[in-house]
């Protein structure tokens, strides 16, 4: 990775000062990221490094209730955390358009690919799940025509009763075999 130039302290007070007009107090730090993702990674693209950045931000104040500084890295993951979906948001999209779809209604505006950090793989794109689907077996049974049962190909041979107590007291001794 090729080293980024080293701002000049007057291109971070200029930098702070940007900050501090988008950024208010009482913000959240996650929604704040997820709308300006796309302007740090501009920022990022076009020269300055992650550590300036996280400079800028932590004298502008925009922090982590805790109010501990930015590092590099930890604003790096946590802007591209911001900017993965929400959870949720993809399908219940997804559920519009179909149901768009189905009833002929203009479906709503497909969701837009993200770009991708350069670091990072696209997330892809499958359902987690499969809708289960249900069989109506009363209607099944009657569409399948009835077949007629096999006829039993040999008599069954039932012992008499006497005969089977008969081996009952031979096995338990009560009876001598003939």
């Amino acid at each position: 990775m090729a080293l980024k130039r080293i701002p000049s302290d007057g291109e971070i007070d200029a930098l702070v000062a940007r900050f501090r007009a988008l950024w208010s107090p009482g913000d959240v730090i996650r929604p704040w990221l997820r709308q300006h993702a796309e302007m740090l990674l501009e920022l990022a693209q076009s020269g300055w490094s992650w550590a300036a950045i996280a400079r800028a931000m932590t004298q502008a104040g925009i922090t982590y209730r805790t109010g501990k500084p930015w590092t590099a890295d930890w604003l790096q993951s946590d802007a591209y955390r911001a900017r993965l979906p929400l959870k949720g948001y993809r399908r219940k999209d997804q559920a519009r358009q179909a149901l768009g779809q189905e009833t002929g209604a203009a479906p709503s505006p497909p969701v837009q690919a993200q770009d991708t950090w350069p670091d990072h793989p696209a997330p892809v794109e499958e359902p987690e799940f499969q809708p289960a689907i249900f069989i109506d077996w009363d209607a099944k049974r009657s569409a399948v025509p009835a077949t007629p049962a096999p006829a039993p190909a040999a008599p069954v041979i039932q012992p008499r009763a006497s005969a089977c107590d008969d081996v009952i007291e031979r096995l338990l001794g009560k009876k001598p075999s003939q």
